[in-house]
């Protein structure tokens, strides 16, 4: 464990936010989530080292699924086709419908990287840090993937035109260092797409140390809109516009499912199975989608284009 410094202003003077647990592998360990007073960033402080951390990424972390076509169910292989093809339909709204070469960093077992060759022929590269993931991702779906950070992967200047970060940077011990590396490796004009936990939901207020974003020890840092706009111009980043279209009610459930495990255990597994029912999911999106417009769902996407400094 590291003590630290903010890593955007640099300041030692910090409150107390939050104090827990990794809650979802139930790995012994207490970290405390502390505010910069200064700039606002949320981050760990104490914080883990790269290899003490490597035991909170176990097989089973929910990031590292399977293939899409590997799932057994028909509706849940729908549902996870339709979530990666409103990621690859957001992306190319924003870069564009010619194809182009896109680098997923953090790309976990290579689902996204996936639907962009599968829908719209880009030339995918990825990069991973966890060794089991990154080589599935070369096996299964026979993909270009770096095993380790994205600044020892060590691309060439200029080299992408899509870089995405699909709950990435929290996990990053350094995000002035990374959002740098990215703006190297993408050409001018290029986009950045990342998204985020956002620490100013409503859903804190609902859940409080139940709520999912948290994440402790895995989220180094949890960033406002405002903190986010900060590393952005830092980096050399425009940014285009921020909103909210995907993992909100998976976010939701699995802040749910934290609190029925402790608070009303008999309970839980009916409760999470109502609310996976399809006519609920359904009248859900309506509520999640008021949530969207005044941007207070639990994540956050944001789109950003590199631009000269």
């Amino acid at each position: 464990m590291i003590h630290k410094s903010c890593n955007l202003c640099r300041a030692k003077d910090t409150s107390l936010l939050y104090k827990g647990w990794d809650r979802f592998h139930n790995i012994p360990g207490t970290y405390h989530l502390v505010r910069c007073r200064q700039c606002g960033l949320i981050y760990l402080d104490p914080m883990p080292t790269r290899k003490e951390l490597d035991r909170h990424y176990p097989v089973d972390y929910i990031p590292y699924s399977k293939a899409i076509d590997d799932e057994p169910g028909l509706l849940k292989r729908w549902d996870r086709r339709y979530g990666m093809y409103k990621r690859y339909r957001a992306v190319t709204q924003i870069a564009g419908r010619e194809p182009g070469r896109v680098l997923d960093v953090g790309c976990a077992t290579g689902n996204f990287l996936e639907a962009m060759r599968r829908h719209g022929d880009w030339q995918p590269v990825g990069v991973e840090p966890n060794r089991h993931a990154s080589t599935y991702a070369r096996d299964r779906l026979w993909l270009d993937v770096f095993t380790g950070t994205l600044e020892e992967a060590g691309f060439r200047d200029n080299s992408f035109d899509v870089v995405t970060m699909w709950d990435v940077l929290e996990h990053v011990a350094d995000p002035r260092a990374t959002l740098r590396e990215v703006a190297r490796v993408l050409r001018i004009g290029g986009i950045l797409v990342m998204s985020l936990p956002n620490p100013e939901t409503w859903e804190i207020g609902l859940f409080g140390s139940y709520w999912a974003g948290w994440d402790v020890p895995r989220h180094l840092h949890l960033f406002t809109r405002d903190v986010v706009a900060r590393y952005l111009e830092e980096a050399g980043f425009e940014l285009i516009k921020t909103v909210s279209f995907t993992g909100r009610y998976h976010v939701f459930l699995l802040s749910l499912d934290l609190w029925a495990r402790e608070r009303c255990p008999r309970w839980r597994r009916p409760l999470l199975a109502a609310l996976k029912f399809w006519p609920i999911r359904l009248l859900g999106l309506i509520f999640f989608s008021i949530s969207d417009r005044v941007r207070l769902s639990s994540i956050m996407t944001v789109f950003a284009r590199r631009v000269e400094k």
